[in-house]
């Protein structure tokens, strides 16, 4: 892997990054509709899909163990998001997944800004691999 160059943003999300995401987290919802709650499926499926880009997205903080920590913390938030909207309900219909999406990245999304603000210090070194 290279290091980005000067005017490439190491942020930078490609549509290839985001159907692998897509196509990663696809299990979760054959996991759900082999139990019998497809809908429910389809929230945890989005809410797995945004932790999922989000991590992707802030691919650089990976060294932090804060930023795994903040990653877990947000994952379990979502647990009451898929369990307690009737996804099943008449009224949701494909296109209004979309708000939820789009919430949900923006609630784990704020998550690592906000862990990021007050737990990074200036002088903090990530985890070496090298020796």
């Amino acid at each position: 892997m290279t290091e980005p160059s000067g005017n490439e943003s190491p942020r930078r999300l490609t549509a290839k990054a985001t159907y692998l995401v897509l196509f990663c987290s696809l299990p979760i919802l054959v996991i759900f509709a082999v139990f019998g709650a497809v809908w429910m499926g389809f929230g945890a499926w989005i809410c797995f899909f945004t932790v999922m880009l989000v991590v992707r997205i802030r691919w650089d903080l990976r060294r932090y163990f804060w930023f795994w920590t903040t990653v877990v913390f947000a994952a379990v938030l979502q647990i009451p998001i898929v369990l307690l909207i009737p996804w099943k309900d008449s009224n949701l219909t494909r296109i209004t997944f979309f708000p939820v999406g789009v919430l949900d990245f923006l609630t784990v999304y704020g998550c690592i800004g906000l862990a990021e603000r007050i737990l990074r210090k200036p002088s903090a070194a990530p985890f070496r691999d090298e020796v």
